[in-house]
């Protein structure tokens, strides 16, 4: 089973990617990834984030994926931006993100779009590097 956990320091990559795309969320741990779709990371709580180029939900069966609410903060205290390493070395970040605007004020969840963001993932030898201040 995979483990995350947020992290404030940044690990020491043995390799690094971006991922980028309409990042969305299913809230179970995913053992393979939809059809044109990338994993980006699972978080704490469980659920997974994967990016799709289109700002279409992606389909699997037994699984609902729907938008990811941007939440650049992993902690209560909101100042640690999202960095997440789960147990076998996987590691992501996110860099940037475009939220989208609606001019609807009451849009349900179902029917929202997804933000588009970039994400550095990376694989680590689970050193991490502690980050000056």
């Amino acid at each position: 089973m995979r483990t995350s956990r947020y992290v404030s320091s940044v690990p020491i990559l043995t390799r690094q990617w971006l991922v980028e795309g309409y990042i969305w969320q299913c809230q179970a741990v995913l053992e393979q990834v939809p059809n044109g779709a990338e994993f980006i990371a699972v978080l704490p709580d469980s659920r997974s984030l994967i990016a799709t180029a289109k700002p279409v939900s992606p389909e699997m069966d037994g699984r609902i994926f729907t938008p990811w609410p941007v939440e650049i903060y992993s902690n209560e205290d909101q100042q640690i931006p999202l960095a997440v390493l789960d147990n076998l070395g996987h590691y992501a970040q996110i860099e940037s993100f475009t939220v989208p605007l609606d001019e609807e004020p009451e849009i349900t969840p179902a029917s929202a779009l997804p933000s588009y963001c970039s994400f550095r993932c990376g694989q680590t030898d689970g050193v991490e590097h502690l980050c000056p201040d």
